[in-house]
């Protein structure tokens, strides 16, 4: 429940701190004393946009706060788990509900500065606005004048329905379900498209391999053909000089280094032992004469290389060049070519195999269709069963707000199988919408991600006259009565409406005060298993309230505020009787105020006796 709010600075509320009860709690006063401006409060609080317009004339900062105690301690786990609510002692223990036994208490808080960025809280921790709006759609349901028309939107009559039939699990697999099945027609129609496409990428690639192959980039070394071209290219020369070094270091001449350097040799070899000194040159004469004749050899290799070869420098210079237009083509060096031969090849191996691919996508694409029917189907067993058994108990409820032979219908409609507009090639459209488009094409057009069907709610006042679509035959009235009506039933179905508190505001617009005892009386009975806020202009309604609220705006000079005062006692007959007869209430009309009052507070009680 809503235990306590708190406004500073909001708008035209200066400071107001307000207790609540677990029962019905009315918020009464004047058109245009500010009552909305107490669900506005609520509505920035849990996460409705707000700015600094916000921010009461002269206050730094607007800050709204409240105080809910859960008793629920499976909702507060879900707090704590989904979205890190963290819960002070003594309920520090409420995620384990088996150890814990007492009430949780959650406080929420959000300000709002003139100058900078609003600021939320959860139990004195900061907590991003996401999270704070699902909060806020897990703890109240804020029912509006406008929100009455929801019930004109179909998604919202759906949802309504699945929630009656405790249906959130198989609404949840269909979701899934389709979800799957969307993945895998997404990926058939990849392959689908690529296949349109393969010929002429086939074709392409190929190409594109056949040139980087004839290339011999695999195992190309660059470095050695730069080599062999600078040594092909000084081919005469680099041979002369290896002839002539050849020969200047062992050839036929007897003044060649080799043989004076031999005779060198041979003449301290023959000193015998003359000496370390002499022993010592004699190796180096020694080493000198093998690094020579080594020398003269290696100029032999190199003249016998060094041959003019002009096709071979042709095909160096070719090569070459090839290497280079290809790094220009395709904008890579050749680590990047050689990537790129290995990516075509693969390549080419996927397009070849996409008739293999295309059929384990199209097996895979009908495994995940009958998985979504087989899920649609026992959703929508679930639903027929609901409809049935929901329009029985909202019937019953019609009849109690005053619309006596009044008739609800749920209408549950198998989508039509729409054929979607042809697909244009040449239409100029984003890739991922033209994938999406292909994608829907594969799925049954009547499986939707909310199920096989439609909801429709057919409704007429009068018995003589056949039901017609909600939109089209009821009044203002009738539908605050319907929605009514659907809340008080959701709310008493096990698990179809968990939030804990149910707020409306001036639910009872376009009813006449003759029905206002009968909204107090269902609002009250309501108020037994939600806790219930309600706006009201209606005194009959607000006299079945366990709590009274007076919302009054004050005018000092150039100064309004607005002023939330609780009602007992005579104070609150006093205000009953306003709400009666204005300003010219009388002793008669007080009379008249307390007795409702009275009537009222006794049928709560039997009420709520006879629920217990």
């Amino acid at each position: 429940m809503l235990a306590e709010l708190h406004i500073d600075n909001l708008l035209l509320i200066t400071r107001a701190q307000i207790e609540l009860v677990a029962g019905l709690n009315a918020f009464t006063g004047e058109t245009g004393a500010g009552k909305s401006l107490l669900l506005d409060a609520l509505g920035f609080l849990l996460g409705a946009r707000g700015d600094a317009n916000m921010v009461r004339p002269g206050a730094a900062q607007a800050e709204v706060s409240a105080r809910f105690i859960l008793n629920d301690l499976e909702l507060a786990e879900t707090f704590s788990q989904d979205l890190g609510v963290v819960f002070d002692p003594p309920a520090e223990a409420v995620p384990d509900a088996q150890t814990h036994s007492g009430p949780a208490e959650l406080v929420l808080s959000r300000a709002i500065p003139r100058v900078g960025r609003a600021r939320a809280y959860a139990n004195g921790r900061p907590i991003a606005l996401a999270a704070l709006r699902e909060l806020g759609e897990r703890l109240l349901d804020i029912h509006g004048q406008h929100e009455n028309q929801s019930l004109l939107r179909a998604a919202t009559r759906l949802e309504i329905l699945d929630r009656f039939a405790c249906a959130s699990n198989e609404r949840a697999a269909v979701r899934r379900c389709h979800t799957e099945a969307l993945e895998a027609a997404n990926a058939l129609a990849g392959l689908r498209r690529a296949a349109r496409d393969r010929h002429g990428r086939e074709d392409l690639a190929r190409f594109q391999l056949k040139e980087l192959e004839e290339a011999g980039l695999e195992n190309a070394e660059p470095e050695k053909v730069e080599a062999e071209a600078r040594l092909l290219r000084a081919a005469e020369k680099v041979r002369a000089a290896a002839l002539a070094a050849q020969v200047a270091l062992d050839g036929d001449d007897g003044e060649c280094a080799a043989t004076l350097l031999g005779r060198a040799s041979k003449a301290f070899s023959a000193l015998g032992e003359a000496g370390p000194e002499a022993a010592a040159f004699s190796r180096q004469l020694e080493t000198l004469l093998a690094d020579v004749l080594d020398a003269g050899r290696d100029a032999g290799a190199l003249a016998e290389k060094a041959k003019s070869d002009p096709e071979r420098l042709m095909e160096l210079d070719d090569w070459r060049n090839l290497v280079r237009t290809l790094e220009r083509k395709h904008n890579r060096d050749l680590a990047g070519l050689r990537a790129l031969e290995k990516k075509l090849r693969v390549e080419l191996d996927d397009l070849q195999e996409i008739d293999v691919r295309s059929g384990q996508r199209e097996a895979a694409l009908a495994k995940s269709i009958d998985a979504l029917r087989a899920a649609c189907d026992k959703l929508s067993k679930k639903r027929r069963t609901a409809a049935r058994e929901l329009e029985k108990r909202v019937n019953l409820e019609l009849a109690d707000l005053g619309l006596k032979g009044a008739r609800l219908q749920v209408v549950l409609s198998i989508h039509a199988e729409q054929a979607l507009p042809p697909h244009d090639e040449s239409a100029l459209e984003e890739p991922v919408a033209l994938a999406d488009r292909e994608a829907d094409r594969l799925l049954p057009p009547q499986y939707k991600s909310t199920g096989a069907e439609s909801c429709d709610i057919l409704f007429s006042a009068n018995p003589e006259l056949p039901p017609r679509p909600l939109k089209e035959c009821a009044s203002g009235g009738e539908i605050s009565r319907v929605m009514l009506a659907l809340k008080g039933v959701l709310a008493r179905v096990g698990g179809a409406d968990r939030l804990p508190v149910v707020v409306f505001d001036e639910i009872d617009s376009g009813v006449g005060g003759r029905l206002g005892a009968v909204l107090g009386k269902k609002l009250a009975e309501l108020s037994e298993v939600r806790q219930v806020l309600c706006v009201t202009h209606q005194p009959q309604l607000a006299a079945y309230a366990q709590k009274q609220l007076k919302v009054e705006k004050k005018r000092d000079g150039n100064i309004t505020t607005v002023r939330v005062e609780a009602l007992d006692g005579e104070r609150r007959v006093e205000e009953l009787a306003m709400m009666l007869r204005g300003s010219s209430a009388s002793v008669h009309t007080r009379a008249e105020a307390s007795a409702m009052l009275r009537e009222a507070q006794g049928d709560s009680k039997a009420a709520n006796n006879k629920q217990k």
